[in-house]
């Protein structure tokens, strides 16, 4: 009897979380499987992904969907798509939030479902929530079986399953009757897919499948094969097949997606692609700054597979092991005795690199191939130039690299806009002068740089020790002629991420480094009136939240 085949199905759409998610869930596979995998991906999400001979991609478009059931559709897609192109007997399909966590064979899979077709966990409750199976049952009743065929019958109560879709594993011909089933139901069904208020998805299809339309050639698996935060006590179990962060459709956040790697762990995404040094001077080195940046430098690195580029990372005396991540092939770590900041430990990388580029890259900032190759591309042809990409946040919210100067009115709004006056603050930003197109700063997040034209302008200002010293060396690049050129192409980049300091030192931070920018370039009467400024906002705080203390101590005593 031959060996049964399997292949992986998953589709990551969306913003950025969903992008980095499913890095982490791609890479879980890779190690512990030898399946192709089938990833249909929108071109937002397309390049953060692994790189892997044994990941196809089918690519997307999702840009303005009319309604939001487009998603769950794309998803049936998606399924199409891979039984069309896989020559697997079985298909495991996983959202972007599920992560495997030991290795996994077909016949495993086979063994699971044993005489069914399709198999899927049921999800026991909502974690915050009250909702049994007597619930779940009443809302598969009066609204998913109601919606989707009014004219089946519900399964007596006793033989419910409320089974959840994160993690579906079937044979490929029971997902075609499937997916003809679904398809004929939703051709008759309202596009919005709205009953009382709430939005059916996929899941409500599988369950129906399940429940009612082949209920005898469906099984519940074992709790192992969806072991999912939002129900099970004790997440994430060590004896778990997969490990599956649920989030009710508003996609991964922050602090899933670290969850993931922590569990993923560091290291190369497909341990087949060998990684090998080429043993020439590395045209590029990427140099990273960190501080207690353990919960993101390893993912960062991760993205830095490509060993034919230097890495080197200068640590400014971190407590929270961040070194324990950054140990590893590759990477050429400087370790600092104490917090140097950011300026003085960039330089100091710099001046221990030979290559004939630089990136000075954010921990938490994602770099991809494209990103690289355009960059050097551009410093190839314009080699006293500065060149960023523009970013985008865990929300999709773009930020542009290529930033105008700063004017004192900026400088004014943002010292007003950090110490609660931001109403004024946005007024001052519609104000004729507020951004300077006489100049322009690269925001350093992924700052590359011909290494001769970084030491030409004196690297990064010094005086500076967080903060501000990406607009300082724009002004002093526009001082000499030299162009900041913004690349077509966007990275991820989660702001405030990179070191573990409290708001309020961030905060602290940030004012000090634009009343130095104030002081060292527009003079220290300019200076003087800014800190006034800054001094009289601080006094107000203060104020306040004495007597938002006195006033809660007041009604505490009553």
């Amino acid at each position: 009897m031959s060996e049964p085949t399997a292949a992986i199905c998953m589709l990551a759409v969306g913003k950025p979380g969903y992008a980095l998610a499913a890095r982490e869930a791609l890479t879980s596979f890779l190690r512990h499987t030898d399946f192709e995998i089938y990833v249909t991906a929108d071109s937002a999400v397309a390049p953060f992904l692994p790189q892997s001979p044994r990941i196809h991609l089918n690519l997307i478009s999702l840009s303005s969907p009319e309604h939001r059931s487009s998603y769950f559709r794309a998803k049936f897609d998606a399924l199409a798509w891979c039984l069309d192109q896989a020559r697997a007997a079985i298909i495991l399909q996983v959202d972007v939030d599920a992560v495997l966590l030991r290795p996994l064979a077909a016949a495993e899979m086979m063994a699971a479902l044993g005489d069914r077709r399709m198999g899927m966990v049921e999800q026991t409750g909502i974690s915050g929530s009250e909702m049994n199976g007597d619930d779940f049952f009443e809302h598969y009743r009066g609204q998913s079986l109601a919606f989707i065929d009014a004219s089946a019958e519900p399964p007596p109560r006793h033989a419910f399953h409320y089974f959840n879709s994160g993690v579906v594993l079937a044979y490929g011909d029971e997902l075609r009757r499937f997916l003809d089933w679904a398809d004929e139901r939703q051709r008759v069904l309202p596009a919005d897919h709205m009953a009382g208020g709430y939005m059916l998805g996929d899941q409500a299809y599988f369950q129906i499948w399940a429940n009612t339309v082949a209920p005898d050639r469906c099984r519940a698996l074992p709790w192992q094969w969806n072991h999912c935060s939002h129900w099970d006590e004790g997440f994430p179990r060590k004896d778990a097949l997969i490990a599956h962060f649920s989030n009710f459709r508003n996609g991964p956040e922050f602090e899933t997606v670290m969850a993931m790697h922590a569990l993923v762990g560091d290291g190369p995404t497909d341990p087949e692609l060998e990684q090998t040094s080429t043993g020439r001077a590395a045209e590029l080195a990427f140099i990273i700054i960190t501080y207690n940046s353990s919960r993101v430098i390893g993912y960062c690195l991760d993205a830095l597979a490509d060993r034919k580029h230097e890495i080197i990372v200068i640590d400014n005396a971190s407590t929270d092991g961040t070194l324990d991540h950054v140990t590893r092939e590759g990477v050429t770590i400087i370790r600092n005795t104490r917090n140097e900041g950011f300026a003085a430990a960039a330089n100091r990388a710099a001046a221990a690199t030979s290559a004939m580029h630089l990136c000075f890259l954010n921990p938490d900032c994602l770099m991809t191939p494209a990103a690289v190759e355009a960059a050097l591309t551009t410093l190839r042809q314009r080699p006293d130039a500065m060149v960023v990409p523009d970013y985008v946040d865990w929300h999709g919210n773009p930020t542009a690299g290529r930033q105008p100067g700063y004017s004192r009115l900026k400088l004014m709004a943002d010292i007003l806009d950090n110490n609660g006056m931001a109403k004024l603050a946005r007024r001052l930003k519609r104000l004729p002068g507020y951004d300077l197109e006489s100049w322009s700063w690269p925001l350093a997040a992924a700052l590359f740089v011909r290494r001769g034209t970084f030491h030409a302008v004196g690297g990064f200002d010094e005086r500076y020790f967080c903060y501000m010293e990406d607009v300082a060396i724009g002004y002093e690049m526009a001082r000499r002629g030299f162009e900041i050129i913004r690349l077509d192409q966007v990275l991820p980049h989660f702001g405030q991420h990179g070191a573990d300091i409290p708001s309020s030192g961030r905060i602290r931070l940030i004012d000090a480094a634009r009343l130095k920018f104030a002081r060292l370039h527009y003079g220290r009467a300019v200076a003087a009136a800014l800190a006034v400024m800054h001094w009289v906002l601080l006094r107000r705080l203060a104020i306040k939240g004495a007597w938002r203390r006195q006033r809660r101590r007041g009604m505490g005593s009553r």
